[in-house]
């Protein structure tokens, strides 16, 4: 019964593999193969246009596997809802990656959360302790119904009396511009997340929506796309449901480690001759 027990998972390995491979082929057709083909557009295209649109498309392939991929392996998001997938470096032929796959369950709720947590979200990306607590006292005004006393003054328009919709709202907030909404992502959400301080340190389980980043280098040429979207259930498909600018280049990786690990072997080989 073991040995039968032994060859059924292997059986459903090699099956996830194969399924691995043929999503991201599909995603491959749509996404890439274009530029890996036709050597006519190569030739015609100034060579920075074309390897900014070759590293675009190659993002947007890689986002959608890994969105795909959630919602197919359960043991993988597993690995991404405890955080083991948070930040991510590795290289494919010459050029270096960066992805990010971020759980929202493991984010500030900033519809929910209390003003404790979210100060120190604050304090965490940045602010000090006393911009912190004006902060979070805004942010709390800024979505809570009705009318307050307290001082308004930094928001753009004022309150909004109503949750949170994207995480661009909080730029309407002075004390935030000078951070990348790419940055602001990596803290807080307006979709799920923690409320209470005091279960900071705790995991949150399944996590329904991820934000998923990618950040291709390729000597001086840099691409990144960061969005956010819902994993795949029985009633529907995953979705694209906010997109965040990447307008910053990030630092460059310092790690030369292989993709395979992150990306499942086929499918960094497929990589490697679109990249190549």
């Amino acid at each position: 019964m073991a040995q039968q027990t032994e060859r059924q998972g292997d059986s459903d390995d090699s099956g996830f593999a194969l399924l691995a491979v043929l999503g991201f082929i599909l995603l491959f057709a749509m996404f890439l193969a274009p530029f890996a083909a036709s050597s006519r557009l190569k030739a015609l295209t100034v060579g920075h246009e074309y390897n900014q649109a070759r590293l675009g498309n190659a993002v947007q392939a890689i986002n959608g596997y890994i969105t795909w991929r959630i919602g197919a392996d359960p043991r993988w998001r597993g690995v991404v809802d405890s955080g083991g997938l948070f930040a991510s470096e590795c290289v494919i032929k010459d050029v270096s990656m960066k992805i990010a796959i971020i759980p929202h369950v493991s984010l500030i709720n900033l519809n929910t959360a209390e003003e404790p947590l979210l100060v120190a979200g604050f304090r965490g990306i940045g602010l000090s302790g006393i911009d912190a607590q004006n902060a979070a006292q805004k942010v709390m005004r800024f979505r809570s119904p009705g009318t307050s006393n307290g001082d308004d003054r930094g928001i753009d328009a004022g309150p909004k009396r109503a949750p949170f919709e994207d995480i661009s709202e909080l730029h309407d907030f002075e004390a935030l511009r000078g951070i990348a909404l790419a940055d602001l992502g990596h803290v807080f959400s307006v979709r799920e997340g923690r409320a209470i301080l005091s279960r900071s340190r705790e995991t949150g389980g399944a996590s329904m929506f991820y934000t998923i980043e990618t950040v291709l280098f390729d000597g001086d040429d840099w691409t990144g796309s960061a969005s956010v979207f819902s994993v795949a259930t029985r009633s529907g498909p995953s979705q694209k449901v906010a997109t965040i600018d990447v307008d910053t280049k990030p630092p460059m990786p310092k790690s030369k480690g292989n993709c395979a690990s992150l990306l499942d072997g086929d499918v960094t080989r497929v990589l490697e001759e679109v990249l190549a």
